[in-house]
């Protein structure tokens, strides 16, 4: 039983009452619907959320996986997407289970013997007066997961259409429901189209819904390779469990970010340049080679690892898209706005800030709101056409911010007795740290 100002009322009160017609819902597409997201990363699942609270919003979120995800991939959970997990009610669950990253450590080569690091520095993580709420790590995975079990509590009783990957689209602005998607079902390959008012891309870096739009990512590919590894390790280095910069001499850098649970660790290890005669050769490290890499830049301590959960290596390219909806520069006056793509579809760039998954999140809350206020007629479509001018601007100064941490985070460390052969002084990389938060 829960209490409330009008008196006694049984059940869950995280369960909302259903909307007509949710309950029974088969798991056929409509003909036609108000929002059509496509893709069930972080950030299409953030506005699904948000769009199932809404009976009067008609929403279908497909993704081309069979189910929801499992294991790996980000794990940074910046303040203020705490706070937005809190706009759903989801704070407290989500800081329960988390890692707090409460401080940074930093660790460079000894002075006396550079084949050995030594810790040099030790900093608080988040400024004061920053949030109410800590910078957390839980995995991506958790995360999508709270966000499900809250669209199958909502309303609407929303869940992802999976098995259904987008194939194109055209818009027709003249119509009601303007733009024609076709989806092929990834078992039976049959191709499906509906009909939508809006139709939003949250469909990774390699996003169909961004190519159909003509938009098209501007900037560099990197030319460092990295690997990522969460694991169950024995150690004796001492700060196994705070968050860790360290540089070696000779062998390359690690970040490592504890996990939640208390035991998992995740090391993103540098694997040095690129070949630019051959860009994929990087793919050919193995899980053993990343991890003899990250013994050696961990001298003297040892690492034995017991275990690893998750693995992958990576290039980054540090990019954003030219626009994120379907309207050119020179009709933005004339035109509104009926597709959008959000996250990775906008935006590329390295794991090690920890910003990626928060700003695509941050990207489709922001654009959530905007689609509840047209559809329900509180504003007009023209409000639209500012989701596109503010998370641009956002997204170029996570592409600055990222340029300049990871040159840091790849350069050797300097040393003091040999200044000639260049590097970055330990001490920058701990003044850059403080000062960008």
């Amino acid at each position: 039983m829960q209490f409330y100002l009008n008196g006694y009322n049984p059940g869950d009160p995280d369960i909302h009452a259903a909307a007509p017609g949710a309950e029974n819902r088969t798991p056929d597409l409509p003909a036609t619907v108000d929002v059509l997201i496509v893709g069930n990363g972080p950030a299409g699942t953030v506005l699904a959320a948000q769009l199932s609270t809404f009976p009067s919003i008609t929403t279908r979120l497909v993704e081309r996986r069979n189910g929801p995800l499992q294991l790996g991939q980000a794990d940074g959970v910046a303040c203020r997407t705490v706070e937005m997990f809190e706009a759903f009610g989801l704070g407290a669950k989500l800081i329960r289970e988390a890692y707090w990253v409460n401080e940074t450590v930093f660790w460079r080569p000894s002075q006396e013997d550079r084949s050995r690091i030594v810790r040099t520095g030790r900093v608080q993580d988040t400024e004061d007066g920053l949030s109410e709420f800590p910078h957390v790590i839980v995995n991506q995975a958790r995360m999508q997961q709270y966000l499900l079990e809250y669209m199958q509590k909502s309303p609407t009783r929303l869940e992802p259409n999976y098995g259904l990957e987008f194939v194109r689209l055209e818009v027709d602005s003249k119509g009601d429901y303007p733009v024609l998607a076709t989806l092929r079902n990834v078992d039976k390959g049959s191709e499906t189209s509906i009909r939508a008012k809006y139709v939003v891309g949250c469909d990774g870096a390699r996003s169909l819904v961004r190519q159909s739009i003509g938009a098209e990512p501007r900037g560099d590919f990197a030319n460092h390779a990295w690997g990522v590894v969460d694991m169950l390790a024995v150690t004796d280095f001492p700060d196994i469990r705070l968050k860790a910069a360290i540089q070696s001499a000779d062998e390359g850098n690690i970040l490592l970010i504890p996990r939640e649970g208390g035991y998992l660790v995740r090391l993103y290890v540098d694997l040095g340049e690129i070949d630019p005669n051959n860009r994929e050769a990087f793919r050919e490290n193995t899980q053993e080679m990343v991890i003899a890499a990250a013994q050696r830049v961990l001298r003297p301590y040892t690492l034995d690892v017991k275990d690893v959960a998750w693995f992958a290596v990576y290039q980054v390219g540090q990019r954003v898209t030219d626009r994120f909806d379907d309207v050119p520069a020179e009709q933005a006056r004339s035109r509104l706005p009926h597709v959008f793509i959000a996250g990775d579809a906008c935006h590329t760039h390295s794991a090690k800030a920890g910003q990626g998954m928060n700003v695509s999140m941050q990207d489709t809350f922001n654009l959530g709101w905007k689609l509840v206020s047209v559809l329900e007629g509180r504003a007009g479509p023209e409000l639209l056409r500012t989701y596109n001018v503010e998370r641009h601007a956002i997204a170029q100064r996570l592409i600055d911010f990222d340029k300049e941490w990871s040159k840091i985070m790849a350069s050797p460390p300097k040393d003091p007795k040999r200044p000639e052969l260049g590097g970055v002084d330990p001490a920058e990389l701990e003044a850059y740290f403080v000062k960008s938060g």
